[in-house]
């Protein structure tokens, strides 16, 4: 009952994007879910993150926690498509560079998973969404979404409720497993999470697939 439920919720979403299109959470102008002016006024991250995780956004600026907070918990696909889009167009230089390295094979793109008893409770991942929209603005030749190598197999406590870093890394420490490993020998990975706050997620991640024989890895967040 509960996945039906979800499943309409999604549906009703789409159809009032159809007879009435969402307003820019930014200016509230029609039209655009988050439109470019708005954009361009959201404060880049400058804040330090580790090496090989590069992030785009502050996340202390309203506008990109509105539109993290609205997807992650209200089933605003559309704004996981933008940030998508986003995220490609400012990482253009980034990602290009990468497949220079890649001798002709698409780069893997692989979305911080959540553990199947939040997504059966939520009903979708948000950073998929988010990583199926990135790889969607090129060819599968460049970029290649990938679900069936990094698996979440506990349900830990979210990163945002711990506010110490030793406790955010142990928190993540062993939460996640790799399967098929054979996909990922000599290959260059792109990671994408919608935040960042230590890195520990997505160190955690680069780290097991390093270990697995992927050449390169590398992470990109909508905000930090």
């Amino acid at each position: 009952m509960e996945k039906v439920l979800l499943k309409l919720k999604v549906i009703l979403n789409f159809l009032l994007e159809i007879i009435l299109p969402s307003k820019c959470l930014g200016c509230k102008k029609r039209q655009e879910i988050l439109c470019s002016d708005c954009l361009d006024r959201i404060d880049k991250a400058e804040r330090e993150t580790e090496k090989d995780i590069l992030a785009l956004y502050d996340y202390r600026n309203p506008i990109i926690k509105d539109a993290i907070w609205k997807l992650k918990y209200y089933h605003k696909g559309i704004i996981g498509q933008k940030l998508g889009q986003v995220l490609f167009i400012e990482f253009l230089e980034e990602i290009y560079s990468l497949k220079t390295f890649n001798e002709g094979s698409p780069i893997y793109v692989i979305p911080v998973p959540i553990s199947q008893e939040r997504k059966r409770s939520r009903g979708y991942n948000q950073t998929e969404i988010i990583a199926k929209s990135f790889c969607n603005q090129t060819d599968k030749n460049v970029l290649k979404i990938k679900t069936n190598i990094i698996f979440k197999n506990k349900n830990t406590i979210p990163q945002a409720k711990l506010t110490n870093r030793n406790k955010r890394l142990k928190n993540i420490k062993g939460a996640f497993e790799i399967k098929n490993r054979e996909e990922i020998k000599n290959k260059i990975i792109i990671i994408i999470d919608d935040v960042t706050t230590t890195g520990g997620t997505m160190l955690e991640i680069i780290n097991l697939l390093k270990k697995s024989g992927a050449k390169k890895v590398i992470g990109f967040a909508v905000a930090h």
